[in-house]
């Protein structure tokens, strides 16, 4: 028997049930309390998983990364800032996190930047080895300066070494005209001219540089781009937010998850992961968050940023990407769609983007397992099978009601565990909290303890209180 825990229910003798964060789970959800208080709405919803299908991509090592400015004017953060070295909290927030991706790019690459100082690279090195972690740095292309790029990417390449995952030119390229970087009338065609004249310069000083782009704002340009650098890029990148607040708020929390939103998004990924195939180049998101033009306040920096981007990075994975990374600034402006917000001098606190990342990575790494849900809701799924052997289901419930689900896999029976993923409401700046738990202040986390669940017949049954998620790990 399972319910979800509300104030005056009273449960039947004998009934034993375990509460995280308002969600309860149990074997059998058949039977539920005739009791006090009535969910305003419910739903179910089947989750079957095909264990010995075939993998619908790897959630690998450094598949996710952050993205930030290279440049900012407000004390964001760049490479020039020095908040990025092994001080403070950032390195142990990092390692939270995973081996992942630090891109150096954004706007502002492509106003004012110049180069890394021999400051800046010491201090990213440091970062690097405290952390695990790669860069990919970005030239700046619309001002374009041939000498200052060819030594800038020289000296990046001495610095970091098999540090550096990839180097790019220019940011955006296919918004020049509108940021009056180009006259109108540029196209692809005369960007891709603009790129080889970039390309040719860094492999000039630095044989066999690996090259990331075009780093477009959308998909329009990615096919000639891909067919024109066939051979000479080694990853084919673009951005992309499915809202924006650019010239004015168009989006809500709500429309984030939508079920329709969700579709055209893994559609998006699809058709760009299918153009890098075809030109023998592995796609990576290079720039992506909830909404453009630094997001809206009350649905990126809330916890539906959460919920989205566990969806997000694995339907990125099942689609073809093989990178992602979420755009942010490490300042103390924290009401946008930054994973972390400056509270101290090289102090960090964990916002509810943080917190999706941090749940996903704890999947562990490992081939994307098909999986497919059966629901009136609206729900997602994906699984991971881990490098421990441990298949884990993540199962999210995006509705404003209470989900019975029944995660089906093969013969599976025994004792399986679960983590769960929750906020006081859907648009919550704080109270995130993975099995009861937040991150710590120094970036450690450890989640509660787990909630035993029983799966019995190839079923393991759970109920989810609305706008939440859980990781169930299945029986060894």
């Amino acid at each position: 028997m399972s319910i979800t825990l509300r104030k005056g229910i009273l449960l039947r003798a004998g009934t034993v049930l375990a509460a995280i964060g308002g969600l309860v789970i149990a074997a059998d959800l058949h039977t539920v309390a005739g009791a006090a208080i009535t969910p305003a709405a419910t739903a179910s919803a089947t989750v079957t998983v095909n264990l010995t299908g075939t993998a619908r991509g790897t959630l690998a090592a450094g598949y996710a990364g952050l993205s930030y400015e290279s440049n900012p004017s407000n004390g964001q953060g760049g490479v020039n800032s020095g908040k990025f070295d092994a001080v403070g909290n950032l390195p142990q927030l990092l390692r939270t996190l995973g081996p992942g991706v630090i891109r150096f790019g954004g706007n502002s690459v492509d106003r004012t930047y110049a180069s890394a100082t021999s400051a800046a690279l010491a201090g990213l090195v440091r970062l690097a080895n405290a952390t695990g972690y790669t860069y990919v740095y970005s030239t700046n292309l619309a001002h374009y300066n041939a000498v200052n790029t060819g030594a800038d990417a020289a000296a990046v390449n001495a610095a970091l070494g098999s540090r550096l995952k990839s180097f790019a030119c220019g940011n955006e390229p296919d918004l020049y005209v509108n940021n009056a970087y180009r006259p109108s009338g540029y196209g692809s065609s005369q960007y891709v001219t603009d790129a080889n004249a970039c390309i040719n310069n860094v492999r000039s000083r630095v044989p066999g540089m690996r090259i990331s782009g075009p780093d477009t704002a959308g998909p329009g340009w990615l096919s000639n781009y891909a067919s024109a650098e066939r051979g000479r890029t080694n990853l084919l990148a673009t951005h992309h937010y499915p809202l924006s607040n650019c010239g004015g708020v168009n989006g809500t929390a709500t429309g984030l998850i939508a079920a329709s939103k969700r579709s055209s998004e893994a559609g998006l990924i699809a058709s760009a992961a299918a153009t890098a195939s075809r030109n023998g180049m592995p796609l990576i998101m290079s720039e992506v968050n909830s909404a453009a033009c630094s997001g809206i306040v009350g649905v990126s920096n809330t916890f539906v940023s959460a919920l989205w981007a566990v969806d997000y990075e694995l339907a990125g994975v099942e689609n073809g990407a093989t990178g992602m990374y979420f755009h942010g600034a490490l300042d103390t402006s924290c009401t946008t769609y930054t994973p972390l917000c400056q509270v101290g001098t090289n102090t960090y606190a964990a916002q509810p983007l943080y917190y999706g990342l941090l749940f996903t990575h704890l999947l562990d790494n490992g081939p994307v397992l098909p999986t497919t849900v059966s629901s009136s809701s609206n729900v997602a799924a994906h699984t991971v099978r881990g490098a421990d052997g441990r298949v884990r289901t993540i199962v999210e419930n995006l509705a404003n009601v209470t989900l019975t689900t029944s995660v089906r896999a093969g013969n599976t029976s025994g004792s399986g565990s679960l983590l769960a993923l929750t906020a006081p409401s859907l648009t919550a700046t704080s109270g995130v909290r993975i099995q009861g738990s937040a991150v710590a202040i120094n970036g450690t986390f450890t989640p509660g303890a787990a909630t035993a669940v029983t799966c019995a017949g190839g079923s393991c049954g759970m109920t989810l209180q609305p706008y939440s998620a859980v990781i169930l790990t299945l029986p060894a």
